[in-house]
């Protein structure tokens, strides 16, 4: 990304912290960035070509962890590579989740989350057992659980990246029940 890029998109990020997309124009993105309007229509078409180029960013950082597919062995630091990926974009992704964000960021997240998914469920042979609607279902209800945690810690700064990942590794491994008293 250029220098040129970057000052519109973070222009953009900055102004979606205070107002909805709706509310921003090309004209507030120039003013805040200090680029020339006519310049940001040659890089841009407009707005929402602005903010895919963020969402498609971030989305495509994530694609590049373990495109080789994970073992078995390796399945639960990949849960860790995805939380360390979304600490190193984490303002640019409450921005985005946030309610003057982007609700088909959350739907785009979700769908990669459970693409990811499916693909180490079927991977691994511990769901063998499962058909593949049973698979889908699996992978859904991860990444619908991941995002949400994710969500939650994107708001509370002082949680780790560790911390969250033991948590989703505790619950995705023994269940809710195991934090329930006995």
């Amino acid at each position: 990304m250029n220098n040129t890029d970057e000052k519109i998109q973070t222009a953009l990020l900055v102004l979606m912290k205070e107002k909805s997309l709706e509310e921003i124009t090309i004209m507030a993105i120039a003013e805040y960035s200090k680029i020339n309007r006519t310049t940001v229509y040659r890089h841009y078409v407009n707005k929402l070509a602005i903010l895919e180029a963020i969402e498609n960013d971030i989305l495509n950082g994530l694609d590049k962890i373990d495109q080789c597919g994970i073992n078995e062995a390796d399945d639960r630091s990949h849960v860790l590579k995805v939380l360390e990926s979304v600490n190193e974009k984490r303002a640019i992704i409450t921005i985005l989740l946030s309610p003057n964000g982007d609700s088909k960021f959350y739907d785009n997240f979700v769908n990669f989350l459970t693409a990811k998914g499916l693909k180490t469920i079927e991977d691994s042979h511990r769901f063998n057992g499962l058909d593949s609607r049973q698979k889908e279902l699996l992978a859904q209800y991860i990444s619908s659980a991941l995002l949400g945690l994710v969500k939650y810690w994107l708001s509370h700064p002082e949680m780790s990246v560790e911390e969250l990942d033991t948590f989703f590794e505790k619950l995705f491994r023994k269940g809710i029940s195991c934090f329930t008293a006995h």
